[in-house]
C-alpha cells in the first residue's frame, strides 16, 4: 500500500490531466462494451456455451455485461476506481483465453490486442487509483476539511475551558 500512497501523493501534487482523460476513456470503453453486450447478448452467450459453461452461460453473460457497465461508469467518474478496475481484470483476462489469435494478432484493432491493452490499462489504474479529477478526490478533500474543522473545534473548546 505504500507504493499506491506514493502514487496518489504524486498525482495530487502534479495533477496529470492525461491520466484522468485515460481513466475516463477506459471507463467509457468498458461502459460501451457492457451496453453492447446487454443489447446483443447472444454472441457472448454463444462464446460461453462454446467454452462448455452450459448451465451458467446466460447468467454469466449478463453478469459480465453488468460488471462492464457499472465498473465502466465508476471509472468514468472516478469513484472507487481501484475496485472497479480489479473487478474488470478477471473478466478481461478470461476473454483473452477465449480469443484465438489468428493472422491479425499484431494488428492494433484485433480483439486479442484490444483485450491485452485493456488488461494493461486496468492494472495501471488499479495501482494508480482515481486521479485528481475524480469523485474520490473530491470526497477525500471534503473529509480532510471536516476532520480539520472537528480538530480546530475541539482545540477551541479546550482553550476556552482552560
Amino acid at each position: 500500500m505504500k507504493f499506491t500512497n506514493k502514487v496518489e501523493k504524486w498525482q495530487h501534487k502534479h495533477h496529470p490531466v492525461l491520466y484522468d482523460y485515460g481513466r475516463i476513456a477506459l471507463g467509457g470503453f468498458l461502459l460501451f462494451k457492457g451496453a453492447s453486450f446487454l443489447f446483443n447478448i447472444t454472441p457472448l452467450v454463444q462464446i460461453l456455451l462454446d467454452s462448455r459453461l452450459y448451465s451458467v452461460a446466460t447468467y454469466l453473460a449478463y453478469f459480465i455485461a453488468l460488471v462492464h457497465v457499472i465498473g465502466g461508469a465508476m471509472m468514468m467518474v472516478g469513484w472507487h476506481t481501484r475496485w472497479a478496475s480489479i473487478a474488470q481484470i478477471p473478466i478481461v483476462l478470461s476473454a483473452l483465453l477465449f480469443f484465438t489469435p489468428a493472422h491479425d494478432l499484431f494488428s492494433i484493432y484485433s480483439p486479442f490486442a484490444v483485450a491485452v491493452y485493456t488488461v494493461l490499462l486496468l492494472v495501471f489504474y488499479a495501482v494508480g487509483g482515481s486521479g485528481f479529477y475524480s469523485f474520490d478526490h473530491r470526497f477525500y478533500i471534503h473529509e480532510r476539511r471536516e476532520h480539520k474543522m472537528k480538530k480546530s473545534h475541539v482545540l477551541d473548546r479546550n482553550l476556552h475551558h482552560s
